[in-house]
């Protein structure tokens, strides 16, 4: 520093020239050091930092972490409900219309600074920084009646609170150098910063210091209830911006940013709370009960603030809701982004009690959570379980970017269950790039990692990594019961060495989508569990578990594709217009019109009605009318309307299979391509014994035996038939009754069906009659004719394989003798000998035509 003298002695001329010239010699010395240190700084590798430049009204620094923070904190709004206030937040106060909120608030800020009348430093008003003498006046006179910027020097000023009035600034040295103590005799509901009036303030800036609240004073304080003992609350404030400050031990809060009161109600719940408020930078420990919190206020930004290590001592002992940030009661449009909770009951809390508006309009990003007890929690009290009324304002938040690092027991909140995440009674919440990272040897009492419960719906997870939480039960846990969750969608997963169950979903759920997923385990248990099918799955793949999939008690090796609702693949038009039903590989604007229905591989308009029905392989081909189980397979031009039938045809119907009664209809000619050549009945033998095969054997009654000599030729037992006939294949031949002349008997039967909705038609059919000695339970065990010895198919007419004995030749005619054919006169006539008669067999083989 260079002192020159102020007067100077001109009673002594030679005195009077030597002072001056001593002086005009240190003014050239301190100009030549200037010259030296401005040459030298040009010369140097970091000649300014952006802080050091001005552009405008603000920094170069200042505008570049704008541009960064703006940057990483874009968050689109999702739903489009809020456009109006979006829009209306961007006209200032003097009706100047801005691009963007960001920029109307710069633009206020900017006004700010033009406004203050004044800078002044708090010790020119006597305080001291000393940590010893009250300096609560010294402030009041500072600041005055307001716009002024007010000066902290470092050190430690005990103060009984400070009160900010509008337009006004407290600017310190910085967190740590510049520190505000509450006084020794502070009462217990002292708020160490706020505002000077809390029926409304506007305009209010602070950085740069730390807010002890003292907490030990006086043997010990705690909260003593409403929004008072915190370190600084904003009540009522708009346009505030808290930078650069950190809260030490407050009795309630660090941070609070809300209306005069709680106890807010009515449609217009934020009309007292604070608005447009910027906390940045900020960090608070020792709170009795949140770090940051906000209660009915709106276009909140919290930007890279951290809260650690709560005492909780706001509540009784083991009852401790101490969280890091949360958002509550009547708040809406908050944004909270690139912050840091630890050791809290819950990390980042979005909520509300049960007698007031949930918190909406929610957006967290790129946020990490470490050891908090659950990481992140969105819950409307009061509105969760079965009994209690659905929550109207618990709508859209979204966590984006955000990481749940060793979630922990902690004994401030007894028997809580640590969770990475917990949605409980929010509708419209998007999680997008969750990480969650576990202890794998800490014990999780198996309970959750991710809970989405207590009727919460439209849940959207895309992008979940878990790892690590081997002792839990679930990595994700879809809730069901009375007061299940549902409209949940997982997608874009990877589970790895994490959970016994990957994604478990309870029971009455019935909307839950899991879309390409990977659950990958060295010794788990189940990778998706559903006690329904009706969870829509693709694309999702398990490794290492016991059981890929367990669902509705089924269980999958591999987990499946399920997809729920009317399906058009491989088509380039059509329409699926019933929710179970399909187009396949079709073109031409093919439909299904009913459950149940599909139309595959078909083209030109196919259609198809009623329910159970299908058309396969067709052109221009429709099922029509309301009736159930229809076919049309492979047809041009062809309309079906009977129900229980399976046909086809070209331009008209060619054939049709009856499931009803078995008939088989054809216009067409019925032809074997097989090397079989003959037609068959089935006989019982008469003896009950087998009988080999190429016999000629006669009738005795119903019942048949080895011909002998003059015997009727009944025909040859065979195995070459192409037709068979009387096999009773399916039941006992008597099942049901029949007339004089064997036809079966029908009766009328009311049938029920039951559409996609559960609702319930009946259908009246032409059935057989059940034969009253028909006995079910022998039914059981039926064997068709078949399978039993006694029961023998005997080729009647056609080319068949005969024994004969050594008369007989080509060409001859044969009649039997002990079953075997000999030469004799009948209409049987040997075709070729197949195998020549030997005498050790004792017979030969010859192909015969019978008739």
């Amino acid at each position: 520093m260079v002192r020159l003298r102020k007067q100077y002695d001109t009673t002594r001329n030679s005195r009077y020239a030597h002072q001056l010239s001593e002086d005009m010699q240190k003014i050239e010395d301190q100009l030549n050091r200037n010259e030296d240190q401005l040459k030298l700084h040009k010369k140097g590798p970091l000649s300014h930092t952006s802080e050091q430049i001005k552009h405008g009204l603000f920094t170069v620094a200042n505008r570049i972490d704008n541009v960064w923070a703006r940057l990483t904190n874009l968050v689109l709004n999702h739903d489009g409900k809020d456009v109006k206030e979006v829009v209306d937040i961007r006209v200032a106060t003097d009706a100047s219309i801005h691009k963007t909120a960001k920029d109307r608030l710069d633009y206020e800020f900017a006004k700010i600074d033009k406004r203050f009348k004044r800078e002044v430093h708090v010790d020119d008003f006597g305080a001291v920084p000393d940590g010893k003498t009250d300096s609560t006046e010294a402030f009041k006179k500072a600041f005055g009646k307001g716009r002024v910027r007010v000066k902290a020097s470092a050190g430690v000023y005990i103060v009984r609170g400070i009160r900010i009035p509008s337009n006004s600034a407290l600017i310190g040295q910085g967190k740590g150098i510049t520190t505000f103590k509450l006084h020794e005799d502070a009462p217990a509901s002292t708020i160490l910063l706020t505002n000077a009036d809390h029926s409304g303030n506007k305009n209010i800036y602070v950085d740069g210091f730390s807010l002890d609240w003292n907490r030990d004073r006086q043997g010990g304080m705690r909260a003593t209830g409403g929004i008072a003992s915190s370190t600084l609350t904003f009540a009522k404030v708009h346009f505030g911006w808290v930078k650069n400050v950190q809260s030490i031990n407050p009795g309630l809060h660090g941070f609070d940013f809300t209306a005069p009161s709680y106890n807010i109600s009515g449609s217009n719940y934020t009309k007292d709370g604070c608005r447009y408020i910027w906390i940045e930078n900020c960090e608070a420990s020792g709170y009795g009960d949140d770090g940051i919190t906000t209660h009915y206020s709106e276009y909140i930004f919290i930007d890279r603030c951290h809260c650690t290590n709560p005492s909780g001592k706001a509540h009784k002992e083991g009852t401790s809701n101490s969280n890091g940030i949360e958002i509550d009661d009547g708040s809406r449009n908050v944004w909270v982004n690139g912050s840091y909770t630890s050791g809290n009951i819950r990390g980042v809390e979005v909520k509300a009690h049960a007698e007031w508006p949930a918190a909406q309009n929610v957006h967290v990003s790129d946020h990490v959570s470490y050891r908090d007890v659950r990481s992140y929690d969105a819950r409307h009290i009061g509105h969760h379980i079965a009994s209690d009324p659905q929550s109207t304002t618990a709508r859209d938040v979204s966590f984006t970017n955000c990481v749940s690092i060793e979630p922990v027991f902690n004994d401030m909140y007894k028997g809580l269950s640590p969770r990475a995440l917990v949605v409980s009674a929010y509708h419209r919440v998007k999680v997008t790039n969750f990480t969650a990272i576990g202890n794998p040897s800490y014990d999780y009492k198996n309970y959750p990692v991710i809970a989405v419960q207590y009727k919460s719906r439209r849940v959207d997870i895309n992008g979940l990594s878990i790892t690590g939480f081997k002792k839990a039960s679930h990595d994700v846990r879809v809730f069901g019961g009375p007061q299940k969750a549902d409209d949940v969608t997982i997608s874009n997963f990877n589970i790895e060495n994490s959970a016994s169950i990957g994604i478990g979903i309870g029971g009455r759920v019935y909307s839950v989508k899991l879309m390409a997923g990977n659950l990958i385990h060295s010794n788990g248990n189940i990778g998706v569990y559903s006690p329904n099918t009706q969870t829509m799955i693709v694309g999702v793949h398990a490794y290492g578990y016991s059981k890929a999939a367990d669902l509705a008690k089924n269980t999958n090796k591999q987990i499946p594709t399920r997809l729920k609702g009317g399906l058009v693949a491989g088509s380039t038009s059509g329409h699926a217009l019933s929710d179970s039903s399909a187009v396949i590989a079709a073109t031409g604007s093919c439909k299904t019109k009913g459950p149940a229905n599909s139309v595959l591989a078909s083209r030109a308009g196919s259609s198809t009605e009623g329910s159970r029905q299908a058309v396969i392989a067709s052109n221009n081909s429709h099922t029509k009318g309301n009736g159930y189980a229809r076919t049309i397979l492979s047809s041009h031009n062809v309309k079906q309307s009977k129900s229980y039938t399976v046909s086809g045809g070209y331009n008209d119907l060619k054939w049709e299979i009856s499931s009803k009664s078995g008939n088989i209809t054809s216009a067409g000619q019925v032809r074997g391509g097989s090397s079989l050549s003959d037609y068959a009945e089935y006989f019982e033998s008469a003896n009950g014994h087998e009988i080999p095969t190429g016999t000629i054997v006669t009738l005795k009654g119903e019942k048949i035996m080895p011909a002998q000599s003059g015997d009727y030729l009944l025909g040859v037992v065979s195995n070459t038939a192409a037709v068979v006939l009387g096999e009773s294949s399916f039941d006992w031949q008597g099942r049901y009754l029949r007339d004089r002349f064997g036809a079966l008997i029908n009766q009328k039967v009311e049938v029920a069906h039951y559409d996609e909705e559960g609702n319930e038609s009946f259908e009246v059919l032409d059935l057989p009659m059940e034969n009253p000695a028909y006995d079910p339970n022998r039914s059981k065990s039926y064997q068709s004719r078949a399978e039993r010895k006694e029961w023998h198919v005997i080729g009647l007419v056609g080319q068949v394989m005969v024994r004969i004995d050594e008369t007989v030749n080509v060409g001859d005619s044969v009649k039997a003798k002990n079953g075997v054919a000999t030469k004799g006169q009948s209409n049987w006539q040997v075709m070729n000998i197949e195998t020549p008669y030997d005498s050790e067999m004792g017979y030969g083989i010859a192909k015969v035509f019978i008739r």
